[in-house]
């Protein structure tokens, strides 16, 4: 008898391949069996079990065969003719379908195999190519018989309700019996279950047991057992690091663990909200511990840093991170550890699979990695089975403008409505306008708020008005530079922060106070290499100039702050790199001053009137009580968004809604991902003087390595310094190109997008 394989690269055989696929299903099915709840389908998982076990068993065509032996193209799709053996499945012409379907487009969707492999009967050539290759089979049918024959044996029910295929003869077009309904019901908007959540999980299952056994991982990880315990052992040792002792769980923090459904956690920055977000994670865990874990942050530096920090609690194994850095990262770790460039390579793409797929119990990410589902991008709907039922953890959603808003509200309504998903939203600073917004969204979450006694020990910050510019700002700078403080700078834009960091070096260079080495520039258009090198500097800095990338999640704690106009939220992210620990100052406070006068470009990033009533809020020379800012903060936003900002959030709330309608399973969107990507204001560019680098490192195959060489400007730049001609495209670096830019790049101020390059640092 010969034996049929199913893998060539390393070599597997049919028979191995789907008992290691049954293992990672039954895993599925023992750990997360509430995804039959979220199906609506109470049978779900006996389905599932007959997609897995007969899903490869077209790959006995000969033709297949010899395509893994010989390298031979087959030209032909197995799982068209494995979704023939449904045929004697004793069940609905419904299950069956769903069974068909599974088993159909675990590798391409309906869309694909419609251009390329129709087969209609009245399609006389499509339908004389599946008999051609049903033909293929009969060589090998004894063998694929002895294989039928260990379904029943496979099958957990007290029945096997599928009997083994006696000949070809039997098999029948799953094509034409189950695809093409399908279509048609779409195509006439007479939708059924199958065109939704029972759909979407029953091919993100298939999806799932299938690349999850052929990367090698016959399980789905659980969530950790014993989470509150390992938690405080982890903050005891942190208290004992910094000389301090733990004393128990805060007031809020019980609440939080004792939280079930939905939470609405407010609490300063440094207070232990992440302490509280996982606790109530584990409130929330399922007894199989089956629930994944979703911790979404909006911003790289934050990500990459909560990533670290629950790596050393729950184990690589359990974490991943996703972003669109994300491998880079990941890679810098390995190669740091001492891993070969091949190697760490090899290492990022097995990690970083895994992630993407339903295995890891705790993820770090943005919310863009979950939307991506939203817009049929393959792969959608074993996100959709992964985010069934799944714990959302959203940290500093005030930050996102009202277009990103609107898509995550409804994002995370339909999670809520259609898979049971449970949320908890924390905050340091949110309107209470967005609060009501969100709620609208989950239904009413549970409020669980520090209480302002409790609140008022974290007062670390005393605000000064100052009715000049930044750059009218100096001399009080370099007045506090004189006396040995660390000084942040918060400019608007990047022109002007660069500005201001000239300025602020030319003075401290003269003047003798400050080393070149201790002065940082931080912003968006720094290549990857120097900007991971500028953050991981900052702790020693002296002096940083910085715009918006150093609101958040950098583990730095200055002296004082000069900062340009903005809304109370983002001053308030700002005050939070001062005094962090509230261990500075006179009495634990320190100075945060206000420039009153703003930059020329403001206007583009910030409303004027929300500026306005800001500046209008806060009193000179008053110390912020922690206590009173959610006051403040209701003040200045207390008609929610502006006019110009309600528009673009009903816009892009409505044309997402009307975009879901047409997200349906096993059908891929086409324009999903040219959708997906406008979601992002920036383009990666490369500067001139580094295309030899970068063109080095892709001939070398040294994909991670070349990414270092990447900056990013916005798609308004993009627009005017490409009409200006400074920038090309080479096309070699794959199927999109890489641009390059041709102004001047600095490893100390980044790209200077009003300087010609010179082609040299």
């Amino acid at each position: 008898m010969s034996i049929l394989l199913a893998k060539s690269d390393p070599s597997e055989t049919l028979l191995e391949h789907t008992e290691n696929c049954l293992a990672v299903y039954n895993s599925l099915r023992e750990r997360m069996p509430f995804l039959a709840d979220v199906a609506g389908e109470p049978d779900f998982f006996q389905y599932l079990f007959y997609a897995v076990a007969l899903h490869d068993f077209g790959k006995a065509a000969i033709g297949f065969q010899k395509q893994l032996t010989d390298g031979k193209r087959w030209g032909y799709r197995h799982e068209i003719l494995s979704t023939g053996f449904v045929v004697t499945l004793q069940l609905s012409q419904e299950a069956k379908q769903a069974i068909a379907l599974a088993i159909l487009t675990h590798h391409k969707d309906i869309e694909t195999l419609r251009e390329k492999h129709p087969c209609w009967e009245e399609n006389e050539y499509g339908y004389q190519e599946w008999r051609k290759h049903i033909a293929e089979l009969k060589p090998n049918w004894h063998a694929l018989m002895e294989i039928q024959e260990q379904v029943p044996y496979w099958c957990y029910t007290a029945e096997c309700l599928w009997t083994p295929v006696p000949s070809t003869d039997q098999l029948i077009s799953g094509y034409r019996e189950f695809l093409a309904p399908y279509l048609n019901d779409f195509e006439d908007g007479a939708l059924r279950s199958l065109h939704g959540t029972y759909g979407m999980l029953m091919r993100g299952c298939m999806i799932a047991c299938d690349h999850l056994a052929s990367a090698g991982k016959n399980e789905i990880q659980t969530a950790l057992d014993n989470l509150e315990v390992e938690l405080r052992q982890h903050v005891k040792e942190k208290a004992k690091e910094k000389g301090r002792q733990f004393h128990g769980w805060e007031p809020f923090q019980k609440d939080s663990a004792d939280t079930t459904g939905q939470l609405m956690l407010s609490a300063p920055t440094g207070s232990g909200k992440t302490e509280a977000a996982l606790l109530w994670s584990d409130k929330n865990q399922c007894e199989t511990l089956g629930n994944r874990v979703f911790y979404v942050l909006p911003y790289t530096a934050s990500i990459n840093a909560m990533y670290e920090r629950l790596k050393a609690l729950v184990s690589d194994d359990k974490i991943g991170m996703l972003h669109g850095k994300a491998n880079y990262f990941v890679y810098k770790d390995l190669v740091d550890k001492e891993y070969t460039s091949q190697e760490a390579s090899a290492e990022v793409r097995e990690r970083q699979n895994l992630t993407k797929k339903i295995c890891r119990p705790y993820k770090v990410l943005t919310p863009f990695q979950l939307l991506k589902a939203f817009f049929g991008i393959r792969g959608f709907e074993m996100q959709m089975a992964e985010m069934s039922q799944g714990l959302f953890i959203f940290d500093e959603i005030h930050a996102y403008d009202p277009h990103t808003t609107a898509l995550i509200l409804t994002m995370i309504k339909k999670l809520r409505e259609d898979y049971d998903a449970k949320f908890c939203i924390m905050t340091a600073t949110m309107p209470t306008f967005l609060k009501q917004m969100i709620n609208d969204a989950l239904g009413q979450l549970t409020p669980v708020e520090m209480d302002a006694p409790e609140r008022d020990r974290f007062t670390r910050h005393r605000v000064a008005l100052l009715d000049n510019s930044i750059h009218e700002a100096i001399p009080l700078i370099e007045e506090r530079l004189m006396q040995g403080q660390q000084v942040m700078v918060v400019c608007n834009t990047v022109n002007q922060a660069q500005n201001v960091f000239q300025k602020l070096q030319s003075v401290t260079d003269n003047a003798k106070l400050l080393h070149t080495d201790n002065a940082k520039l931080l912003h968006s258009r720094f290549i990857l290499r120097d900007r991971e090198r500028i953050e991981q500097e900052l702790e020693d800095a002296d002096l940083l100039v910085g715009t918006q990338a150093v609101e958040v999640s950098l583990d730095i704690d200055f002296d004082c702050l000069f900062t340009e106009p903005a809304p109370i939220d983002a001053l308030i992210q700002r005050f939070g790199r001062i005094n962090r620990k509230g261990e500075k100052g006179e009495n634990g406070i320190c100075d945060v001053h206000i420039c009153k006068k703003g930059g020329e470009n403001d206007g583009f990033i910030y409303s004027s009137e929300t500026v306005e009533r800001t500046l209008n809020a806060f009193t000179s020379d008053e110390i912020l009580h922690e206590s009173g800012i959610q006051n403040l903060i209701d003040q200045v936003y207390c008609n929610g968004y502006n006019e110009k900002e309600h528009e673009k959030f009903n816009r892009a709330k409505q044309l997402f809604e009307r975009h879901l309608q047409g997200i349906v399973p096993f059908i891929e969107d086409a324009e999903g991902r040219k959708e997906f990507n406008e979601l992002f204001k920036s383009v990666e560019v490369v500067p001139e003087c580094y295309e030899e680098d970068f063109s080095e490192k892709i001939e070398a195959r040294e994909y991670y390595e070349a990414r270092a060489y990447i900056a990013q400007i916005s798609h308004n730049q993009f627009a005017r310094l490409h009409k200006d001609g400074q920038l090309y495209e080479i096309k070699r670096f794959g199927r999109l190109g890489q641009w390059f830019i041709k102004v001047r790049y600095d490893e100390t101020l980044g790209l200077l997008l009003n300087e010609h390059s010179t082609n040299i640092l």
